[in-house]
């Protein structure tokens, strides 16, 4: 009779925006959930549901230790990251005898001094808990800035597209990877090649739904590269990584990560061939798309005459730690008399007094603007309530984070934005105001009752999440220089560990490969 293998299952999820001022210093804004629940509650086309399917064999069995994840997205405090990580290492302990494990991880966490590489202090802490030979893999986010050694003692398999789709896959291949380890028929050797690029997000895509745009990009031409790379005897995966600008880590830039059957010298050819085309071709990451300031790119999507016009509010992005309450925007419509516009703005003063004021009446207040008062000021506005609901709704499809390119039932889920009240104000500007988090998919604004085909201007707080669902419905896209936490210009951020040279926060540096 076979003997069950065992494999440890655990989850740490955060992209940290160290420059962001809600940070997370206090157990109260951390969320974990433990044993069953951490596969129970897993959605099947995500990393962990790719894993638990191709793990799915008679003598494996997926023990369940913690999920983790945090309320803000800005760093992590010292004592509370030393908690998490006690968390992980504790249900790791009390799993007993285990013969493998798995981590769904982020990539992009970054916590207080001394634990700038976080993932990679709790992979260091499982291996001194577990030793060297315990077989170990993990699925990572395109936005990953892990560490050479978290590289070299974990085996990785990180989202190769941008907007992220592939989770799913991932998933399945990491599960596969570890089963073969299992088995004792693979030997997996990983190697890191840091390359001196950090950003932009908006160059580093992959994919469109527009093909004859995707296949100027240079991510995805180097990605179709990598796919080809990835087929030569021996390779288990080669991952072309975007890195993470607003993480002030050592390890923030992009890199390419390979891994072999036991070739050390193979991974480390290849890393070096992709990374050099890489390197050769940086500069075509920053002629993906214009960027406007924001009166330029509201008087642009003004005068267009196919609507409707995406405005992307890139200093103010949720997805990069950002409050998401900056009404910058909001007001350049109003000043410039634009009509016909739909955005969506977190201030929960807003939703309150809508909730109490009730649908038709009318708001005279400051909105926006009151949480990071570095960048841009509340703005006085009078508006109208014209909707308010429990923002429950369903996602279809297709989304960043989700599965595939098109919609597909089974990547449907549930989403849980907290209340909203929308707002009309001016000429038809309709705002959705939100407590907790504002919304990069169209189901967001369709289920608070957005119309889009009626809408000259859609504005949403991104870099790039909200492509996956807008691309395809939208006439035209105009990205917008912003104010904010998430800004483009990487160089007027505070950096204290970010390596340097980098560019092109430093354009005349010279680099590489060898």
């Amino acid at each position: 009779m076979t003997a069950t293998k065992r494999v440890g299952v655990c989850a740490l999820i955060h992209e940290t925006n160290t420059f962001a001022i809600e940070r997370n210093d206090t157990m109260e804004s951390v969320s974990i959930r433990r044993g069953a629940a951490l596969l129970e509650g897993a959605h099947p086309k995500s990393f962990v549901g790719g894993f638990i399917e191709g793990a799915t064999r008679d003598d494996v069995e997926l023990v369940p230790g913690v999920g983790i994840s945090f309320s803000h997205g800005g760093i992590i405090g010292q004592q509370t990251f030393e908690h998490c990580r006690d968390e992980i290492i504790g249900a790791l302990k009390a799993m007993g005898d285990l013969d493998g494990v798995f981590f769904s991880l982020h990539g992009a966490m970054v916590a207080e001094a001394p634990y700038n590489d976080a993932e990679g202090e709790i992979v260091r802490a499982a291996r001194a808990l577990l030793g060297e030979a315990m077989p170990m893999v993990a699925t990572y986010d395109f936005h990953a800035i892990m560490s050479q050694w978290e590289n070299e003692h974990i085996v990785p398999f990180p989202n190769d597209t941008n907007p992220h789709i592939d989770g799913y896959e991932r998933g399945l291949e990491a599960a596969d990877c570890l089963l073969r380890m299992l088995d004792g028929s693979l030997n997996p050797v990983t190697r890191r090649l840091f390359v001196p690029i950090i950003g932009p997000n908006i160059g580093q895509s992959t994919w469109s739904q527009i093909p004859e745009q995707e296949q100027t990009l240079l991510l995805y031409q180097l990605n179709e590269t990598r796919a080809e790379l990835e087929k030569t005897p021996g390779v288990v995966n080669i991952t072309i990584l975007g890195g993470y600008g607003y993480g002030d880590s050592p390890d923030a830039g992009m890199s390419i990560v390979c891994t072999t059957d036991g070739d050390e010298a193979l991974a480390n050819r290849l890393c070096a061939d992709l990374g050099q085309s890489l390197w050769d071709q940086r500069e075509r990451l920053l002629d993906v798309r214009p960027i406007l300031s924001v009166d330029d790119g509201v008087r642009e999507a003004m005068a267009r005459q196919q609507a409707p016009v995406m405005l992307v509010d890139l200093g103010d992005d949720p997805g990069s730690a950002c409050p998401a309450d900056s009404p910058a925007v909001l007001e350049s419509l109003i000043r410039l008399g634009a009509a016909d516009c739909a955005l969506t703005i977190r201030d929960a003063d807003v939703v309150e007094a809508g909730l109490q004021a009730g649908i038709g009446a009318t708001l005279s207040m400051k909105v926006g603007g009151k949480i990071d008062g570095r960048f841009y000021e509340p703005l006085e506005v009078i508006g109208t309530v014209r909707l308010i609901d429990d923002g429950n709704y369903m996602i279809l499809g297709p989304t960043h984070g989700g599965w595939g390119r098109h919609v597909n039932s089974d990547a449907f889920r549930e989403s849980h934005a907290g209340p909203r009240v929308v707002l009309r104000i001016g000429n038809k500007i309709d705002v959705i105001f939100s407590k907790r988090r504002t919304g990069k998919d169209r189901d967001f604004f369709k289920s608070a009752g957005i119309i889009l085909e009626e809408k000259q201007i859609l504005v949403v707080k991104s870099n790039q999440a909200h492509r996956a669902s807008f691309d395809q419905v939208v006439a035209s896209t105009i990205e917008l220089a912003s104010p904010g936490v998430s800004t483009v210009d990487y160089g007027s951020l505070p950096y204290e560990y970010l390596q340097r040279p980098i560019w092109p926060i430093d354009p005349d540096m010279t680099w590489s490969a060898t």
